[in-house]
């Protein structure tokens, strides 16, 4: 059973920065709704638990991204997606971006795990999908895609930048937090372009509307930057590393 899907994505002007290009938020929002519309043709979407009783859904929880080159206004972006294995209570699936005419765009790795709506508690992930995604094909960025654990860098080589935001209403999504993709605008927003070359995402908390978010950026040594977002009391949401 071949477990790969194939969308389309015609790039609008609102998905665009002022170069007209597609930021990189807009791109992730593809990868989001590729992710979904592959989960329900093969049966195991949100909807699908919904119909056996179990009040369960995805969440992202790690992301790496890198990009060749980003599609701009009026171009048809293509997203192929496919889930590639996973354990006990995570599964991971895979994205090729391309151009209509097949150049490669990027690609990228995710991780998502399953939550209890009602408890908020991580749920093991069902056999069934687990064994589909066992058919798959080899992950698109080597045989370890994921940093083990992304860090803030205590002595930052350069002074830290600070950022004050606030969730609003509109950045809650059907599980009742905040959407990933938001996150990703918050850590990119201190930065100097919304098109960086790769991104690596961990999530660690969930946020609701209305709290004050607190956006810190350092530099690496190698010219990457972390990122990372906190509430008013100091607990992490996401941490990120930039390429530039």
């Amino acid at each position: 059973m071949d477990t790969a899907g194939r969308y389309s994505f015609g790039v609008r002007t609102y998905e665009c920065g002022a170069d007209a290009f597609a930021t990189l938020p807009s791109i992730c929002n593809y990868l989001q709704e590729a992710a979904s519309l592959n989960a329900a043709e093969l049966k195991f979407s949100k909807t699908d638990f919904d119909k056996t009783g179990a009040n369960v859904s995805w969440v992202l929880t790690r992301l790496r991204i890198e990009m060749d080159e980003y599609p701009s206004w009026g171009d048809e972006a293509i997203v192929v997606t496919f889930p590639r294995g996973g354990r006990r209570i995570a599964a991971w699936r895979d994205f090729i971006l391309e151009t209509s005419s097949g150049r490669r765009l990027g690609a990228a790795s995710s991780e998502w795990m399953l939550i209890d709506l009602s408890t908020r508690k991580i749920v093991p992930v069902p056999e069934s999908v687990l064994a589909m995604a066992a058919t798959a094909r080899e992950s698109v960025l080597g045989d370890a895609p994921f940093t083990p654990r992304l860090k803030f860098p205590e002595n930052p080589i350069a002074p830290a930048c600070s950022l004050a935001l606030r969730s609003l209403k509109a950045d809650v999504d059907l599980n009742r937090h905040v959407n990933n993709v938001h996150y990703i605008e918050w850590l990119l927003e201190p930065l100097d372009s919304l098109c960086p070359k790769s991104f690596e995402i961990t999530f660690h908390s969930e946020a609701t509307a209305g709290e004050e978010i607190r956006v810190e950026t350092a530099s690496n040594p190698d010219g990457s930057v972390m990122s990372r977002a906190l509430s008013a009391g100091g607990r992490v949401f996401a941490i990120a590393k930039v390429g530039r």
